[in-house]
């Protein structure tokens, strides 16, 4: 059996903290994943692989003379990063092409508490350019193949850090997620994602926007992490959370552990019915079986929503927020272009219509979006006062076959079970809402269905992930552990 098959994040950290397991030996085995298999999935696009055994020897001297220290939880773990944060004297791109030689004089704040924890930089995975499509298709790399079936997407943005995972390329990733680009390139992939509550972790360092020019994202923009299990988002989350000194919109949270576990069933809401929102087969099956699996294990699991919240009102607000804040930083044609001759966003769809829309609001048409942003999430949160967490798929569909958009003529609507749906309500339209809410969200492995795997949301309560993450790691217990892809061994 490949070291590489089932090994998470945690499990590597407790090996190397044994001392069974070197630092040395373990960037070996992902090196030589590497080289066996990035060349056909594309995962990672630039590897700084003398810098990491220079890290990896460093580690293991370290642990042979004292340990692992409390304050470095990660020594010795390899790690990517996607290519949208900034790393010290290592190209980054954001997979812009004015970017293709950009290499920062400093980490972004993400990698350098990742390194300042004992984690090994091995290299930058592959993403959508200025991480602005949910599949991943990069006009400098090229495109990042799903690791269970190489012609289907891997999702996006965040597709080569969530294939790289899955193919144990490395063993932890953060990630960036505004409207579903950790979640959904972790259920595309078979692992898990963790998008964390809106300005938990800093931006700091973060591409978009540009270096050098104004920031004009200004809401629903989160970052988290991509492991092969739920403790391995546990050992990360703590390490990333907190104000930085200069992203001064994160607030001074603890992010401690959460209270011990309560031995009782969990209250589980789920649902299924997004404002008519087709759902595939295989995500239809993945949820049932899901439910069914942990009704069986004894927790309290009912079909029920929040009342009070339209996903309707919900993709509206999302839109015209995202629509007004993404078309400040374009420029003046750009926006032109877009309001005028987008087939990317059809305007038959509240998604394309708001964005399109939110590119020419009004101050007081883009006060209305966040007044009724206040609105969803006290709904949202009202309901996660009676219920632990609500279940839902992360995406209609399972991963789709890839394909690159067409500059100027529209994509292709999806099938989901021979019904038409535009590109963008396909791919992001269960995403968005919990974007526009900030919610803390774990896009969690729940099965493998005709080889595909199924992921589902794990919605929590704003502010509260250690708790999410303790009840995403029962429902975990449920549905089993991670299932490496077929090519991975």
């Amino acid at each position: 059996m490949n070291l590489l098959d089932t090994l998470s994040a945690s499990r590597a950290a407790e090996e190397i903290a044994a001392g069974r397991l070197s630092a040395v030996e373990l960037l070996d085995a992902c090196t030589q994943q590497i080289a066996r298999h990035n060349p056909a999935i594309n995962a990672l696009v630039t590897l700084d692989l003398a810098g990491a055994r220079q890290a990896a020897e460093a580690a293991d001297a370290v642990i042979r003379q004292s340990g692992v220290p409390d304050d470095q939880p990660l020594l010795g773990l390899p790690i990517s990063i996607k290519d949208a944060f900034a790393t010290q004297g290592l190209r980054t791109t954001s997979s812009f092409p004015p970017l293709a030689d950009h290499i920062p004089s400093r980490d972004a704040t993400v990698v350098a508490r990742l390194k300042a924890a004992g984690a090994v930089l091995l290299g930058k995975s592959n993403l959508s350019e200025l991480a602005g499509d949910p599949q991943c298709w990069s006009p400098l790399f090229g495109p990042t193949r799903n690791p269970w079936d190489p012609a289907r997407t891997p999702g996006g943005s965040s597709g080569g850090s969530a294939a790289a995972i899955a193919m144990g390329f490395s063993l932890l990733e953060a990630g960036s997620d505004i409207a579903g680009s950790i979640r959904i390139p972790a259920a595309y992939c078979g692992v898990a994602g963790l998008k964390t509550t809106e300005n938990r972790i800093p931006r700091t360092g973060h591409i978009p926007h540009l270096p050098g020019q104004p920031r004009t994202v200004r809401h629903m923009l989160s970052f988290g992490l991509l492991g092969r299990r739920v403790a391995d988002l546990q050992l990360g989350f703590p390490l990333l959370a907190g104000p930085d000194g200069e992203d001064f919109e994160v607030p001074p949270i603890p992010a401690g552990q959460a209270a011990p576990q309560e031995s009782r069933p969990l209250r589980v809401a789920w649902w299924d019915d997004f404002a008519g929102t087709p759902l595939c087969q295989r995500t239809r099956r993945g949820l049932q079986h899901a439910v069914e699996k942990l009704q069986a294990a004894g927790h309290r699991v009912e079909r029920y929503a929040p009342e009070k919240f339209a996903i309707e009102d919900a993709r509206q607000a999302f839109g015209t927020l995202a629509g007004s804040e993404i078309g400040r930083g374009l420029p003046s044609w750009q926006r032109l272009f877009f309001s005028l001759g987008s087939t990317f966003l059809p305007r038959q769809q509240i998604l394309g219509r708001a964005f399109l829309g939110g590119m020419h609001a009004t101050p007081g048409q883009y006060n209305a979006a966040l007044l009724r942003r206040e609105q969803l999430i006290g709904a949202l949160e009202d309901f996660l006062g009676q219920w632990d967490v609500w279940l839902c798929p992360t995406a209609p569909t399972v991963a789709y076959p890839a394909f690159p958009l067409p500059r100027f003529r529209p994509p292709p609507s999806l099938l989901i079970d021979d019904q038409p749906l535009s590109y963008i309500e396909a791919t992001i339209s269960l995403t968005a809402p919990f974007s526009l809410t900030g919610s803390p969200v774990v896009s969690l492995p729940a099965s493998i269905e005709e080889g595909l795997p199924v992921g589902l949301q794990v919605v929590g309560r704003r502010w509260q992930e250690d708790r999410l993450l303790q009840h995403c790691r029962r429902l975990e217990d449920c549905l089993g552990d991670y299932r490496p892809p077929p090519r991975a061994g």
